[in-house]
């Protein structure tokens, strides 16, 4: 079956936000460009990919050919980074390790830290965004690092509905005990937009560890400071998270009320800004990330590559 533009649009969105780092393997096996520091799908097709890759000379673009066109595009895409992976000697880290609960306390109203203490060497060269994922039960969850230090890790977790609510993570974040232990995944890294003129930074109660980890470690001397919008239920929850947080001088942070499903008063707000970005990330619920960086990659003219709004959950 030939698969359809909306399907190579979808396959197109769902590897350049959840496998950007598998992508930047591609562009540093096939490509012969200088120093690749992201990589992005701008068109797919059945014959191959053109990829946007971010060098130290700026964004430039190479055409690769997939050896097999009668393969769906998918197929030649996973065999593609699984080329490119072996060339590299870089295939993914299939070991987890065990954390164990130290702490945990209530941030604000929805918002819970849970801090373990984990493998130093598997936290070596944290970075904002980084995330890893955690078997609950029969089931796993990816959670964001807030901050890694000294053999220790800190999860913000946002607990979902609240309360009176039974989702397994919210559940989970609850009820763990200190000193209970937790199978842990490696780290996976965020592939975030170079940061080097006016700048968005957005997302509801699942983005604040990113976001706030990302004011901590803002580029020295990058002014103005970002342009902030985050959608809470409550504002008790931002508020918790970013406090102690300093802010990068001229940086403008609103706090957008939740009105209606979520992530429809952050998509309206973002979209009514009267802005000149050069860059933007985001995380919020699933649809409404993929209106959403659509609409911006469109209204700002950004490449993929300077925009990246990901799903973090799905209702």
């Amino acid at each position: 079956m030939t698969q359809t533009a909306p399907d190579l649009a979808h396959i197109t969105d769902h590897v350049n936000e959840d496998h950007a780092p598998e992508l930047l393997q591609v562009a540093r096996a096939f490509t012969d460009l200088p120093a690749p520091r992201a990589a992005q799908i701008l068109t797919l097709d059945h014959t191959g990919l053109t990829l946007e890759v971010l060098t130290d000379r700026g964004p430039r673009s190479a055409r690769l050919t997939f050896p097999d066109p009668t393969r769906p595009p998918h197929v030649n895409l996973r065999a593609l980074v699984a080329d490119a992976q072996t060339l590299l000697n870089e295939r993914p880290d299939p070991r987890t390790t065990t954390w164990t609960l130290q702490g945990a306390r209530d941030l604000g109203p929805g918002l819970r830290r849970l801090t373990f203490h984990a493998d130093p060497h598997a936290l070596q060269g944290w970075q904002p965004g980084d995330a890893v994922r955690v078997t609950i039960g029969d089931t796993t969850r990816v959670y964001t690092i807030r901050r890694a230090h000294d053999g220790r890790a800190d999860l913000d977790v946002y607990l979902h509905g609240g309360p009176s609510t039974h989702a397994p993570g919210s559940t989970w974040a609850r009820t763990l005990l200190p000193g209970a232990t937790v199978t842990v995944g490696a780290p996976r890294r965020e592939t975030l937009p170079e940061f080097t003129g006016p700048s968005l930074l957005l997302g509801d109660e699942t983005a604040l560890p990113t976001i706030a980890a990302l004011l901590e470690h803002w580029p020295e001397g990058l002014t103005p400071g970002p342009r902030v919008l985050i959608e809470t239920g409550d504002p008790g929850d931002a508020q918790a998270a970013l406090l102690g947080v300093p802010l990068p001088p001229g940086t403008h942070l609103s706090v957008v009320p939740r009105n209606g499903p979520s992530g429809e008063a952050l998509t309206r707000a973002a979209l009514s800004l009267d802005l000149h970005l050069r860059a933007a990330w985001g995380a919020l619920d699933a649809p409404h990330a993929l209106e959403l960086r659509r609409a911006l990659r469109a209204q700002y003219d950004l490449s993929p590559t300077q925009c990246r709004v990901s799903g973090y959950w799905t209702p």
